[in-house]
């Protein structure tokens, strides 16, 4: 690593950013948006090498009780924290309760992060968002999506993504449906608590139509255009499509779908998204295998480490995650979310015989480390899809030609330079600077194997 000519590099992907355009309008506002990563008064255009010296190449991680992870509760800040599944901030509307998880007082109005859950026949009419990105992930039972003119019949790890501007609505099918809504910025949020009145608990109402003059107030105070109904009501197609569109727009993914690198699959790349959010889902094992390098931290999870100017959010599926959240072991279950911004020490290792998370990255400037640049498996998912639970070595041995750097080098330095990320600049990843914290005794059993 001591060839490099850092600045000189840092230097000349400003450049090559600069004329290409590499970041468009949007991708740019959320790179500002997603961190405190761009200093007062610099300049739209480029960002000047010595800032990037420092803040890309050598940026400091927050410590002390800053960077302590609050447990259980919304800490309204943004701040490391974990809320267990079925916490959060109540609100009922028409037929659903509304969970909210992740706050724009949370994620630094980067994005907000809701679980809606309902009756059989709870209806949310048809509607749009304008300047708002947003994706739905089914987490039980069954919906009825009206995406873009089709109607969808969806299941638990089905996937939709839904662009700005794009007309959508759903039902409820049956009594324990249930869905996680992702959106970008901070005005979706606002909208839906304007349906409805502040709750207690996560009880489920009776499925009501909500008041048209409730509507019409959530269009006045947030990002929701209300719609006329589209055509007569047909039959529901099952959701079977495994592919992951190359471009922006409206789609749906059955579970197991996605493009598959290593144990990661993308639901969402930059391409569908412009640049805004990846989406992955992560799975894999806690058994241990023959040859696999459990000391070396690339075999059933990944140690403590943190990105500067990217968040990462993760979202409990199946098994069991442990997440190292500044020293903390914190088990990650089915339903539970833990947010990661920028700057925040983080890891997780894989606790049972199959483990599976959903992952947030905001802004997507972190794509080449999963793809290194190169094409993945479109189609094929993990276990989910019938396959076989691939490994953290699998991904780093497929797309970035092993394990980078010399055997006890800085294994985070020497993967931050094998690729640039989507803005120009050397992958958002890196080892911790300072001390680390003492560490959970639960953290270092599993890291023993």
């Amino acid at each position: 690593m001591s060839a490099w000519d850092r600045r000189q590099f840092l230097a000349h992907s400003a450049g090559v950013i600069a004329a290409a355009g590499a970041m468009d309008a949007v991708g740019t506002r959320w790179m500002r948006a997603s961190a405190a990563n761009v200093p007062p008064n610099m300049p739209n255009s480029t960002l000047a090498p010595e800032w990037l010296a420092d803040n890309v190449l050598h940026p400091v991680e927050v410590s002390g009780p800053d960077a302590e992870a609050i447990i259980g509760g919304l800490p309204g800040s943004r701040h490391l924290y974990m809320l267990p599944e079925g916490k959060g901030e109540y609100h009922r509307l028409g037929g659903f309760t509304v969970t909210r998880m992740a706050r724009p007082i949370e994620t630094g109005g980067v994005y907000e992060f809701m679980s809606f859950a309902g009756r059989s026949g709870a209806v949310m009419p048809r509607h749009l968002h304008r300047g708002s990105h947003a994706f739905i992930y089914v987490t039980g039972g069954e919906i009825e999506l009206d995406l873009d003119g089709r109607r969808w019949h969806m299941k638990r790890a089905d996937f939709a993504n839904i662009p700005p501007g794009v007309a959508h609505a759903w039902t409820m099918r049956s009594d324990d449906a249930s869905f996680a809504l992702w959106s970008m910025n901070d005005r979706v949020g606002a909208a839906f608590i304007a349906m409805g009145l502040p709750s207690e608990g996560p009880e489920l109402p009776s499925s009501e139509p909500i008041a048209p003059e409730k509507l019409a107030d959530a269009a006045f105070v947030g990002d929701f255009m209300l719609l006329p109904d589209s055509a007569p009501r047909g039959q529901s197609t099952r959701v079977s499509n495994l592919l992951l569109p190359f471009t922006a727009g409206p789609y749906v993914l059955a579970d197991g779908g996605g493009e598959r690198f290593g144990y990661n699959t993308f639901l969402a790349k930059n391409a569908n998204s412009n640049g805004q959010f990846l989406v992955i889902t992560s799975e894999g094992t806690g058994v241990a295998r023959p040859n696999d390098p459990i000391g070396m931290g690339v075999s059933r999870g990944v140690g403590p480490h943190f990105h500067a100017r990217h968040t990462e959010s993760f979202f409990g599926v199946d098994g069991e995650t442990l997440a190292w959240a500044y020293g903390k072991a914190v088990p990650l279950r089915r339903g539970d979310f833990l947010q990661a911004p920028p700057r925040n020490m983080h890891g997780f290792r894989w606790v049972q015989s199959y483990n599976r998370f959903l992952g947030l990255l905001t802004p997507g400037i972190f794509e080449p480390f999963f793809t290194g640049g190169k094409p993945g498996e479109n189609g094929k998912g993990g276990r989910s899809a019938g396959g076989e639970i691939p490994t953290v070595l699998s991904m780093i041995n497929q797309h970035h030609g092993g394990p980078p750097g010399p055997p006890g080098g800085d294994f985070y330095m020497a993967m931050m330079m094998s690729v640039r990320g989507a803005d120009g600049y050397p992958l958002d990843v890196h080892n911790h600077t300072l001390p680390l914290p003492p560490q959970d005794a639960l953290w270092v059993q599993a890291e023993r194997g």
